[in-house]
């Protein structure tokens, strides 16, 4: 039940609907601007377009300036890598193209694209990648053909293993079902998210991706989500891929512990 003598709250409920009308026309906009985008442009549209709306939605990015610039020092390395991120929130990808520059993300294809016009074009000035996880699309030839082609500068891909499952405990990340980041053994930078509570959190079983957006609007002003960047991680040629997946886990698990 909504507290109506919470008056900042009542607002939020009021204008929630009007704010989310509004980022969906922002967001067609936006998708429309990057159509008529070259590539070598697109990544200034996207930062650009993202950044101003988490600032309408008033979120508070938290990252230290030496992880934001380990960030970009291996950006425009000639490291061979992919990013592994726990996936915890519909607002994740958000803040990641808000504050990352020239990356793109392993995303699942889903009807609701058509619908915003954002097709294979705009996917890929965004440097991501279209899968399907229930059908067989050659996803780890896909993500092995984007890592061996990229070059210093070039878009670096970010993926979530966890498939934004929740953890068994809330102190934890979500397990990494998905083995797709870790079959051919490439490098992982850990890049993690924490916010500051859980009230943001979609879970698939629970609730419906409608109800999960609407949360988007209802957060506190100034709400704050930390992100980290850990150290690059290196395969062991003995350990197997299911071995590798769980060390890149608890290494993991314990920074976001440490956050």
């Amino acid at each position: 039940m909504i507290d109506i003598f919470n008056f900042d709250l009542f607002i939020k409920y009021v204008f929630a609907p009007l704010k989310a009308i509004f980022m969906v026309i922002f967001l067609l906009l936006g998708i429309g601007l990057l159509h008529n985008t070259d590539f070598n442009n697109a990544y200034m549209i996207i930062i650009i377009f993202f950044k101003i709306f988490v600032y309408i939605l008033s979120y508070k990015i938290d990252i230290s300036d030496n992880d934001y610039n380990k960030y970009m020092e291996y950006l425009y390395s000639d490291e061979k890598y992919i990013c592994v991120f726990n996936h915890i929130s519909l607002l994740d990808g958000f803040l990641l193209f808000a504050t990352f520059p020239k990356m793109g993300v392993v995303l699942n294809k889903h009807k609701f694209y058509e619908y915003l016009n954002y097709d294979d074009d705009a996917n890929s000035k965004s440097g991501s990648i279209f899968v399907n996880l229930t059908t067989k699309t050659n996803v780890t030839k896909k993500i092995k053909n984007h890592i061996d082609g990229r070059n210093p500068g070039g878009h670096v891909l970010l993926i979530a293993p966890c498939e934004g499952n929740l953890p068994n405990e809330p102190s934890d990340i979500g397990y990494f079902n998905r083995k797709g980041a870790f079959v051919n053994k490439n490098k992982i930078l850990p890049i993690l998210i924490k916010y500051e509570n859980y009230s943001l959190i979609y879970s698939h079983e629970h609730e419906t991706i409608l109800g999960s957006i609407f949360k988007l609007f209802l957060a506190p002003n100034n709400f704050k989500i930390k992100i980290k960047i850990g150290d690059m991680i290196d395969a062991d040629e003995k350990e197997t891929i299911y071995e590798y997946r769980d060390r890149v886990y608890n290494i993991m698990n314990e920074q976001y512990k440490e956050m």
